[in-house]
C-alpha cells in the first residue's frame, strides 16, 4: 500500500509531502519539489521520483523526531523554506490517537507462531495498551497511529503476518498493482458458516472485503526464515519428538510411498518425494485428505528409512503443509541424514542436530 502524498502550494509552486512511520517515534516526513523548481533543482544526474498520478519530483528533505536532514548542499541553503513547509504540513495534521498497540522485547516485536500464518513468526497487535503490556518479557509498548505503515514495517522485517487481539490473523498480501494490502479474517458470525474477511482501507480502518479486488499472499520466505531465527534462535526446528519416532505412509507397513503431486497450471513441476511427520495424528490427517489409500506406519530408524529403496536418492517432506518452523526436507546423502529447515542445513544423528550451513 503506497502512501498517498499531500500536495502543498506556496507562491505558485507545488510541493509533495509524503509521511511514513507507524508511531510518534518513527514518524517521518519527506519533502519533494517539482523538477523545475528554481531554488530546489535536482543535482546533475539525480533521477526523478515518480509518485503515482502526482507526477515526477525531486527529493529535497527528510524530517524525523531527530531533526531535519537535507542531503544536497544547494537545497540546504534554503533550509528555512524547507522547514516552514514541513511545519505548515504538521500544523494541519496534529497527532492522532493510537489505533493499536504492540509490545517489543529483545529489540523485536512480541508475537508467536500461528497455524493460520505458517510462513513464519507473526507479530502481536492489540487494541489496548494493557493487553500489549501483558505480553511476556515486554520491554516497551509501542502506540501505533498508522496500521498500514506498521504492517508495511512488519513485511520489511520478515514477519509472516500479525495476530490481532491474540486470535485474528492478519494476512500480508499484494494487489494487481503489486501494492501491499492487509486482510484480517474473523470466525463466522452468528449463524453464518463463512469467515468474515476485512481489508485495511486508506483510513487505517478495516472494512468488509467483498473479493472484487484480487489480492494474493506475498511470498517473502527468505525474510521470514531470518525472522524465525531471530525469534526462536538458531535451532533446527521445533516440535521434534523426544523418542525420535517419525511417521510415514505407503502401500503397506514399512514401505514408503513416493508422491508426485500434480503441479498447478503455470507452476513449476513438483519433484517426487516421500513424507514424514512428527506425530501420528498429523500423518493420519494428511492421509485422510491427500492419500486415503495409503497406510500410516512408524519410522524408528530415520537413516535406514531414507537410505533404503524407494527413498534412496529421494527427499522426504517433513510435516508438509505444517508450520515452517516445524517443517523442512530430509534426505540421506550416502553418509548422513541432512535436514534443510528455516535455519539452514543440519546433520541429524541419533536424535541430535548439528548445524552444517546457514
Amino acid at each position: 500500500m503506497k502512501p498517498p502524498g499531500t500536495l502543498l502550494r506556496r507562491d505558485d509552486r507545488e510541493y509533495l509531502l509524503v509521511e511514513g512511520g507507524y508511531s510518534p517515534d518513527t514518524r517521518a516526513i519527506i519533502l519533494l519539489a517539482r523538477r523545475d523548481h528554481p531554488l530546489l533543482r535536482p543535482d546533475e544526474g539525480q533521477p526523478a521520483v515518480a509518485w503515482g498520478k502526482q507526477g515526477e519530483w525531486t527529493p529535497v528533505a527528510r524530517w524525523t523526531s531527530e531533526g531535519l536532514r537535507i542531503p544536497i548542499a544547494g537545497h540546504a541553503e534554503h533550509g528555512a523554506l524547507v522547514q516552514s513547509l514541513i511545519d505548515e504540513y504538521q500544523a494541519a495534521r496534529p497527532a492522532s490517537p493510537p489505533l493499536a498497540f504492540a509490545a517489543r522485547r529483545d529489540g523485536c516485536f512480541a508475537g508467536a507462531l500461528h497455524a493460520a500464518l505458517p510462513m513464519g513468526f507473526a507479530a502481536s497487535c492489540h487494541e489496548t495498551r494493557e493487553a500489549a503490556a501483558a505480553e511476556e518479557g515486554v520491554t516497551e509498548v509501542v502506540p501505533i497511529d498508522s496500521l498500514a505503515m506498521f504492517f508495511t514495517h512488519l513485511v520489511r522485517e520478515g514477519y509472516a503476518g500479525a495476530i490481532w487481539n491474540d486470535k485474528l490473523p492478519v494476512f500480508f498480501c499484494v494487489d494487481e498493482h503489486e501494492d501491499l494490502q492487509f486482510l484480517r479474517v474473523s470466525p463466522p458470525a452468528g449463524d453464518a458458516t463463512e469467515p468474515v474477511f476485512e481489508i485495511l482501507g486508506e483510513d487505517n480502518r478495516f472494512h468488509l472485503y467483498d473479493g472484487e479486488e484480487q489480492v494474493d499472499f506475498i511470498d517473502n520466505r527468505d525474510d521470514c526464515d531470518a525472522r524465525l531465527v531471530a525469534a526462536l534462535g538458531r535451532v533446527a526446528l521445533v516440535e521434534w519428538p523426544e523418542n525420535n519416532r517419525l511417521w510415514s505412509m505407503g502401500p503397506r507397513l514399512g514401505e514408503a510411498a513416493v508422491l508426485k503431486p500434480e503441479a498447478e497450471e503455470g507452476a513449476e513441476e513438483s519433484l517426487p518425494h516421500g513424507v514424514l511427520f512428527t506425530s501420528a495424528e498429523a500423518a493420519e490427517a494428511f492421509r485422510g485428505e491427500a492419500a486415503p489409500d495409503l497406510t500410516v506406519f512408524p519410522v524408528n530408524d530415520l537413516a535406514a528409512f531414507l537410505a533404503a529403496p524407494p527413498m534412496a536418492g529421494c527427499v522426504a517432506a517433513l510435516n508438509p503443509g505444517g508450520h515452517r518452523a516445524a517443517s523442512g526436507l530430509l534426505w540421506h546423502d550416502g553418509q548422513r541424514v541432512v535436514l534443510d529447515s528455516f535455519s539452514g542445513f543440519w546433520k541429524y544423528d541419533r536424535g541430535g542436530f548439528e548445524l552444517l550451513k546457514e
